[in-house]
């Protein structure tokens, strides 16, 4: 399968030389999946995409919530990126280009003169976890100078979300009019089961709480789940991302970054998240992910070999286990007709463009869809290797048990 062609309208950001990342010149698509070990660089490549697209946005949050840096750059990559960061940067080596447009980090840590100061990106965080605190919603003034902007934007979107567009409902999920029922069956089988996650009032504290049949108080945030945990800010952030009524999306809001979608889940869980990623890209959202685990990518090579096969959205719908209805085959031909994108981040090396997933391809970064299926593949082939070499050997005569005296075999 053919590598997909860049198109006209695709963005492309190449970094060479900052933190871990050697070099790295990734075309995004209508879903790129960014693979790679730990320490790769993933996070700081995915955090320097908002801030090329969210520069000013960026400096006016800072200044809304009473952050200044008086123009010092590290000050600014230090409450940006997280403390100690602005060595990613190194003068004379470090290089940034977004749409063939030269850039740098120490630049953009000053605020330009555009007039354009709207948020381009919403960007959930790996951390994403910490913007609950005992089931309660942090804002942005509740985090530390070298949090990342990132995660404080984000929890400051959901104690927002939760505090005033849900701040009069009790019952957060299932709602009738968030997500459509294709997308709630599997987060309810799969994520919260029986219980209903609602917001519990009392002591005058908004708080998250799973009402489970049977028990006559909520359970609290800490006696859930950590696949609940990690997936709910996740849910609520989707939320956001897809309003109730009859708007489909964030008219301000082009691109989404989601990183580690799976964390903590299920492969099952995981699955349900998939969908809702799917839904991002239907509503015409470009997404981001950042993952480690081979179900994200099961999904994308399957869907990039039905585009080239001829699948169609009954394929789509067998694959992601979807009923037939009006809403499912209207999400497999949209995603039929996506770019899809995948790069891996190595330690050592320039990032590579793995996009077609190939297991019989000659490079090892690609037939191993960087590194996520290398163990179970080196272990079905020396498994091989024993069958055979069991099977190459004589068979031996097998010898009665010796027995005690007086006592039968």
């Amino acid at each position: 399968m053919a590598t997909p062609k860049k198109s006209k309208k695709s963005c492309t950001l190449r970094m060479e030389q900052v933190g871990p990342i050697q070099a790295a010149d990734v075309t995004f698509g209508d879903l790129t999946v960014i693979v790679g070990p730990q320490a790769t660089g993933k996070s700081i490549f995915l955090q320097t995409l908002k801030l090329v697209l969210d520069r000013d946005h960026i400096h006016d949050t800072f200044r809304h919530h009473s952050v200044s840096f008086n123009g010092d750059a590290s000050a600014f990559l230090g409450g940006y990126y997280g403390k100690g960061m602005a060595a990613a940067w190194k003068a004379g080596k470090s290089t940034l280009r977004w749409n063939g447009k030269e850039a740098s980090l120490p630049l953009l840590a000053k605020p330009s003169k555009g007039q354009n100061r709207k948020e381009r990106l919403f960007f959930i965080p790996a951390q994403r976890v910490m913007s609950l605190t005992r089931g309660m919603t942090q804002n942005f003034g509740q985090f530390d100078y070298g949090d990342p902007y990132t995660l404080r934007y984000f929890s400051d979107t959901v104690h927002d979300l939760l505090q005033n567009e849900f701040g009069a409902k009790g019952e957060l999920f299932p709602q009738p009019n968030r997500l459509n029922e294709t997308l709630r069956k599997p987060i309810t089988q799969h994520l919260y089961g029986a219980a209903k996650l609602s917001v519990d009032s009392k002591d005058f504290t908004k708080r998250l709480v799973l009402n489970v049949p049977g028990h006559k108080e909520g359970l609290p945030y800490t006696a859930w789940s950590a696949g609940q945990r990690e997936f709910t800010p996740l849910l609520l952030g989707l939320y956001w991302l897809c309003p109730a009524g009859g708007t489909s999306r964030r008219d301000e809001i082009e691109w989404v970054v989601v990183e580690e979608p799976e964390m903590g889940l299920h492969p099952q869980g995981i699955e349900a998240v998939l969908l809702l990623v799917l839904e991002l890209m239907k509503r015409g959202y470009k997404v981001v992910l950042s993952t480690h685990s081979p179900v994200v990518l099961d999904l994308v090579w399957a869907l990039q070999e039905f585009k080239h096969l001829g699948g169609t959205e009954a394929d789509v719908r067998k694959l992601l286990n979807l009923s037939a209805s009006g809403y499912a085959n209207e999400l497999g031909k949209a995603v039929l007709k996506k770019d899809m994108r995948v790069y891996f981040f190595s330690r050592d090396n320039a990032v590579k463009d793995i996009s077609r997933l190939s297991p019989l391809s000659e490079e090892t970064a690609e037939a191993e869809w960087g590194g996520l299926v290398g163990f179970a593949s080196r272990t079905g082939q020396v498994i091989a290797d024993v069958v055979n070499r069991a099977g190459a050997q004589p068979k031996k005569t097998r010898r009665p048990r010796a027995t005690k005296v007086g006592v039968k075999a």
